[in-house]
């Protein structure tokens, strides 16, 4: 599925013509000055949002790196401005706003975002999403509120991490109908990946790449060869993520071959059929810490 970002961006300019131009012919994509912001209007393709997003962040950070995506741009709009977009009076948004004039379909028009000045405010992508439901939308899928916050929670991590010194995490998802159990694991990723002394941990292991922390999100029916594969042949390490059947976090160092201060996963008598959940219930029993350095090498 393909979905529209408007990202607030810094570290480019919209009179840096070369760069618009790349930007324009690389991936269709508009730069914009906006209230004294520099706004990023672009496409990406996943699942859902947040991993279209994380996927075309990683993408511009390889390809431009002087650009530093800040946040979602949440494209706040009033009456007028939605009168205008859709092509009708005040009058007419006045009347969806409170609920009449429109389809008997049951959906009621989205709640406001707040008050700028004296005047209500919604999300744009809210207020079209209302739009299409009543065959008025422009048919173009952008973030939802709690997708919007969950990008700009991994964007905040990434900033935070290039000023800290620390990996930036490049979280990696299987697109499959399992896809919200894994959006779930992402979400408690970022809200841990706070702690300073965690992320230590979870660095402990060489990587290719120093200044990036590549993270399988999971689950439990996972094989852990899949966990490898999403892994890639290329990197020497990274960190599996999944959800216990308590609903707690489980994150684990793993490397791709073995590597010094890891242990082979057929010491735990686990063969290539067996699965993360199979792990984490050797983890749960004690056979082994969650912190212990794992090699998923079946070779």
């Amino acid at each position: 599925m393909e979905f529209e970002f408007s990202f607030i961006v810094d570290g480019i300019s919209v009179d840096d013509e070369s760069a618009v131009s790349a930007l324009y012919e690389n991936y269709d994509a508009l730069l914009l000055a906006q209230s004294g912001r520099v706004v990023l209007v672009v496409t990406g393709e996943g699942p859902n949002s947040v991993i279209a997003a994380h996927g075309l962040i990683n993408s511009l950070k390889n390809d431009f790196p002087q650009i530093s995506v800040l946040r979602i741009d949440g494209d706040l709009v009033g009456v007028s401005d939605i009168a205008a977009r859709v092509e009708r009076t005040r009058q007419n948004v006045d009347q969806w706003v409170r609920g009449v004039r429109h389809k008997g379909d049951g959906s009621s028009f989205p709640a406001s975002e707040g008050v700028v000045g004296r005047s209500l405010v919604w999300r744009w992508a809210e207020v079209n999403e209302w739009l299409e439901t009543q065959g008025l939308g422009d048919g173009v899928n952008r973030p939802k509120r709690d997708e919007a916050l969950m990008i700009d929670l991994l964007v905040s991590q990434s900033l935070q991490a290039m000023q800290q010194g620390r990996p930036a995490l490049e979280v990696v998802a299987e697109q499959d109908e399992r896809v919200n159990d894994r959006m779930a694991v992402m979400h408690l990723l970022g809200e841990a990946v706070q702690d300073r002394d965690f992320l230590d941990r979870l660095q402990a292991l060489p990587r290719k790449d120093s200044h990036r922390l590549k993270v399988v999100c999971s689950v439990l029916l996972d094989p852990l060869s899949k966990v490898v594969e999403q892994l890639g042949p290329e990197e020497l390490s990274g960190a599996l993520a999944a959800i216990s059947p308590e609903g707690e976090l489980h994150l684990t160092p793993i490397a791709a071959t073995r590597l010094p201060g890891t242990v082979p996963i057929q010491e735990l008598g686990l063969g290539k059929s067996a699965t993360v959940g199979d792990l984490i219930l050797l983890q749960r029993n004690g056979r082994i810490d969650r912190g212990t350095p794992l090699a998923l090498s079946f070779a």
